[in-house]
């Protein structure tokens, strides 16, 4: 929302030189080499260079509302993974990388081929639906629109056997309670894990930006990747002011990994893969109804 728009000093962009960030490359992928449980937090940044506009950045959403400016609409109507999202899904592919947190509802990162039971979406997923009632998930083809927004009903029935809960749409916008499922796995993972990576995140959205400095008593390092400062700059082992797609760039090339071209998987109509996502993209525990109005 506007009003959680940053000032004028803290919306100021900052690069390293090259030779600075080719050092800081080399200390990156040292500690991805290092790291025994490796987790990465995502934010708006990672997903600007698909074309969605990110909330805090120079030309951000709040930042534009806060200033009266009216953003001309998006020109990318299906956005697709990032060279950062594909470069995530060798990492754990090759089981480098352990978790992702994310705090975008893009769909993107699920969309790109990451597996659904590998990611807390703290903030949902706009191809998502959910059953308050039972709890069961949908994940749909295109965007959930058309969505009431207090009530978060979509228009959509539940198709249980003898539930005929009615559907919601999952993304958490500032007055809903967080996923509790995904929040508790997110934790979970946060206090086992020895380097954190925040991307593209001004880390000003609580819980979100608690969870990767959760282990730093136990010897986690934590790195931030962002043009804007943040208010945890102090905590980290490494500060890298760069685009998120140079970066993720260089680090594949620094441990020798390619990273693998975008390909539509059709996740809909994979049957199996629907059928792991039901089971394991962890939400809110049945008959939660801390995150819409009215009754079930």
């Amino acid at each position: 929302m506007a009003h959680t728009a940053l000032n004028d000093d803290e919306i100021k962009e900052y690069f390293d030189t090259p030779d600075e960030l080719q050092k800081k490359i080399k200390t990156l992928a040292q500690f991805i080499r290092d790291s025994k449980h490796f987790v990465v937090y995502t934010g708006a940044g990672i997903s600007t260079s698909a074309g969605i506009n990110d909330f805090r950045g120079p030309t951000g959403v709040w930042t534009a509302q806060a200033r009266g400016i009216v953003l001309p609409r998006p020109t990318v109507q299906n956005p697709e993974p990032t060279l950062t999202h594909m470069a995530y899904v060798e990492l754990m592919k090759r089981n480098i990388l352990k978790f992702l947190v994310s705090q975008n509802c893009d769909g993107l990162h699920l969309k790109s081929g990451i597996a659904p039971d590998r990611i807390a979406e703290l903030h949902g997923n706009a191809n998502c639906e959910a059953c308050a009632k039972c709890g069961k998930i949908y994940y749909r083809q295109k965007r959930v629109s058309g969505y009431e927004h207090r009530t978060w009903l979509t228009g959509n029935k539940c198709t249980v056997p003898d539930c005929d809960g009615r559907l919601r749409c999952t993304t958490v916008a500032f007055t809903q309670s967080m996923p509790d499922v995904c929040l508790n796995k997110a934790i979970h993972e946060s206090q086992i894990c020895d380097l954190s990576l925040c991307m593209g995140t001004s880390m000003r959205v609580s819980p979100a930006c608690t969870l990767p400095c959760m282990n730093l008593q136990g010897g986690q390092k934590m790195v931030i990747v962002n043009l804007q400062k943040t208010p945890y700059d102090g905590r980290c082992a490494l500060r890298i002011f760069a685009r998120c797609d140079d970066v993720m760039s260089m680090v594949m090339q620094e441990l020798n990994l390619t990273i693998p071209p975008y390909v539509d998987l059709k996740l809909w109509s994979d049957e199996q893969w629907m059928k792991d996502f039901e089971k394991n993209w962890p939400f809110r525990t049945a008959g939660d109804k801390g995150w819409f109005s009215g009754e079930i």
